[in-house]
């Protein structure tokens, strides 16, 4: 398989295309730069998941491709492709999260036969990947949360019908806790168009809180944000509307207090600072938000914190109608301090960001090239132009 990378424009119209005036002199090139990544097979479509940076400043890259068929890419840290690894067919439907821990790289996904879920290690070099572990019994993985400290794998159990729960231990070769929640239906035709990529991809979220977890998944009927304790026991939710509402991302601040999007049908809601109250029992359509009507509700909201010349920011990241991505920077305390519009010429879907090592931002987009081909795309960020966005110069 041939793969080529795009310079779309240059840094000068780049600075214009998203963000005006870019002041620093001393300009580094990989500051600020759009790549899209072309394939030669024109049949092959793309759905970027997640996006984590290297130690060398490169960024490693996992993607769907040709519904749930698994994609690896490593770029260094001006987007040049390092390597690149379409995964063996029998490795299938990969949770939307890369696992970064003590500087190795891992990714969840599901075997294409038995259903049951796998975890592998990324060698940064090759690309290749080596099986870590199988759980046999843990099926039809859905999102997956980790960090230093601990790893989570959230799963659907076809037999039992229910939203399942793991911690894993340290080296992440078996399971240290789990819990469960009823669902009390079968959502296997759900789960199966999500797979697929054949019908609306549901935003599964697992976080973690002060006093456990809070996690969105099927629950109850409905698509739900679903609070655990530290023993993987309920303690509370906030039901959606049936499947065509709820949750569809949550960051956790302090305390009780989140940024929290929700969506309502085709609406979509944020609200950069609420309380919820992980003991309660309510509806998602309860939480206060603002509308975002011009944003796409079955497109992923990427919610991150980020830290804007030494102060505390929230960034929400959402795709909207018009074929751009629309930035939101948010005060701590909820506030709206900035916004943008990133693209809009040649449309983009944004599937995830990082804040990079030198205060910029890398976002992962997808990109609709001549109205056909889905493509993998990363749009940098500098701090230069985040400050512009909130109005510091």
């Amino acid at each position: 398989m041939k793969f080529r990378f795009i310079k779309l424009v240059s840094f000068i119209f780049i600075c214009s295309l998203f963000i005006t005036g870019c002041k620093k002199d001393d300009f580094k090139q990989e500051e600020v730069f759009v790549k899209i990544f072309d394939d030669t097979d024109g049949n092959k479509k793309f759905v970027p998941l997640s996006i984590q940076q290297t130690e060398d400043g490169g960024y490693m890259i996992l993607s769907a491709v040709n519904g749930w068929n698994i994609f690896l890419m490593k770029t260094d840290l001006n987007g040049e492709v390092v390597w690149k690894n379409e995964v063996d067919g029998e490795h299938v439907n990969a949770a939307p999260t890369l696992i970064k821990k003590q500087g190795n790289y891992y990714f969840v996904c599901m075997d294409r036969v038995g259903l049951f879920t796998k975890i592998f290690q990324i060698n940064q070099s090759s690309g290749s990947i080596t099986l870590v572990n199988s759980f046999n019994s843990m099926l039809f993985p859905t999102a997956v949360y980790s960090d230093e400290n601990t790893t989570y794998i959230q799963n659907y159990n076809r037999v039992s019908y229910k939203t399942e729960i793991h911690e894993l231990n340290s080296t992440l070769t078996g399971v240290v806790k789990s819990g469960m929640i009823d669902v009390f239906t079968s959502v296997e035709n759900e789960l199966v168009n999500h797979n697929s990529f054949n019908g609306r991809r549901f935003p599964f979220i697992i976080q973690k809180t002060s006093n456990g977890i809070v996690m969105t998944g099927f629950y109850n009927y409905s698509f739900s944000a679903v609070f655990l304790n530290s023993n993987l026991q309920f303690t509370g939710t906030y039901n959606g509307a049936g499947f065509n509402g709820g949750v569809n991302t949550i960051l956790p601040l302090s305390g009780n207090q989140f940024a929290i999007g929700k969506f309502s049908n085709d609406n979509q809601y944020f609200n950069a600072n609420c309380t919820l109250n992980p003991s309660t029992i309510d509806i998602a359509e309860n939480i206060s938000a603002a509308g975002y009507s011009e944003l796409y509700s079955n497109k992923p909201i990427v919610t991150k914190s980020i830290k804007i010349n030494g102060t505390n920011y929230i960034c929400m990241l959402g795709s909207s109608r018009n074929n751009y991505v629309l930035m939101s920077i948010y005060n701590v305390d909820g506030t709206l301090v900035g916004q943008k519009k990133i693209g809009q010429n040649t449309p983009y879907t944004i599937y995830d960001a990082v804040q990079t090592s030198d205060e910029g931002m890398q976002l992962l987009i997808q990109v609709k090239l001549a109205g056909m081909y889905h493509r993998i795309g990363l749009v940098k960020i500098s701090d230069e132009q985040l400050k512009e966005i909130i109005g510091e110069e």
